[in-house]
């Protein structure tokens, strides 16, 4: 059956050359595609563990401190009580450079006591110490040591941070809470809600307590038709794959029809012609998967959004690209089961 397969593959190398090329595309695709929707399933829980606290605690009948406006007074804070209660500022602002330009860059305030809930921990540079310094994440364009305006007030870059990106990009800024609440609020008696270490055992009436998880999972909420289309691509992505080497497959089975009644004619199974097509679908898939898990190392960093691969990818599209390629030469078994060993003996293939 290898040998079978090997003697046809070398006779039809320029095909399944091209066949596998095909084939690695729309798998790089695949892999892309997976490692959006990981990226974006991933990126809230990352940016909220960033910002720590275990629980929020919002005004009620706000669903997230992401998704939608929360005010209250700073004083609601005596009535909290947790192991640790902080005051937090969240809102939507614009980031540019201080000499200008159209790098307009949207983004999400966090603003938080120095030192205290709120103020995540960065990756370089150092922490917020002080009022007109801020914290960035690293997909803005923005290094330690640079000045940039969130809404109109300038700030200094002292530190930058991973990771701490929502809603599909959009990345988190750190500020000291009292820059938060005069850039938001123009006001230092209003909070957006409170951070909370340990469990919320006393909280005003009129708020809700929502987890860590809870936050997060609200934040993909806005994304959920987003994640429903890349899965419905990545369907179709596999459609087109199993179109690709089934047709391959389904021809060669067609051009060696004779040879399979030769083959027949002197003895050998059903078993070992069919094993030999299958065989050969699967090493056509296997090797444009691995070659898709090279291109998508390149393909990937040319993607505006971040893609974060998860390492699953590496085993499950190779075992559905197996599944897949079985599937795609049934056609082409189903033709070879079914030839005539005498037309081994006749004139003319048919």
């Amino acid at each position: 059956m290898i040998l079978l397969t090997v003697r046809d593959l070398r006779y039809r190398l320029v095909r399944f050359v091209v066949v596998t090329l095909l084939g690695s595309v729309v798998f790089a695709l695949l892999f892309v595609a997976t490692g959006l929707v990981e990226q974006f399933n991933k990126e809230p829980y990352l940016a909220v563990d960033a910002i720590g606290g275990d629980f929020w605690v919002l005004r009620e009948g706000v669903s997230g401190p992401f998704t939608a406006a929360s005010t209250m007074p700073v004083t609601a804070g005596d009535a909290i009580v947790a192991d640790a209660v902080a005051p937090v500022v969240s809102a939507r602002s614009s980031l540019l450079p201080e000499d200008g330009g159209d790098d307009n860059e949207e983004i999400v305030i966090i603003g938080g006591e120095v030192p205290g809930l709120g103020l995540a921990e960065p990756s370089s540079g150092r922490g917020v110490e002080a009022p007109g310094e801020v914290v960035v994440d690293d997909t803005l364009d923005a290094d330690v040591g640079d000045v940039v305006l969130i809404a109109g007030a300038p700030f200094t870059v002292v530190g930058t941070t991973t990771d701490t990106t929502i809603l599909a990009g959009i990345p988190l800024v750190f500020v000291a809470l009292e820059d938060a609440q005069d850039l938001v609020f123009r006001s230092r008696e209003v909070v957006s809600g409170f951070l909370a270490d340990g469990a919320v055992t006393a909280s005003p009436d009129d708020t809700v307590v929502l987890s860590s998880d809870e936050v997060a999972a609200d934040t993909l909420g806005p994304l959920d038709g987003a994640i429903a289309s890349i899965d419905l691509v990545r369907v179709l992505l596999w459609v087109v794959a199993i179109i690709i080497i089934g047709a391959v497959v389904y021809l060669s089975a067609l051009e060696r029809q004779r040879d399979f009644a030769v083959l027949k004619a002197v003895g050998v199974s059903n078993r070992t012609l069919l094993g030999s097509l299958g065989l050969q679908a699967v090493l056509v898939a296997l090797a444009a998967v691995a070659l898709a898990a090279v291109i998508q190392l390149f393909l990937a960093p040319a993607f505006p959004l971040k893609v974060r691969m998860p390492a699953s990818a590496f085993w499950q599209l190779p075992l559905f690209a197996v599944i897949m390629a079985i599937l795609a030469s049934l056609a082409g078994m189903r033709r070879v089961a079914r030839s005539d060993p005498a037309l081994a003996f006749s004139g003319a293939g048919g």
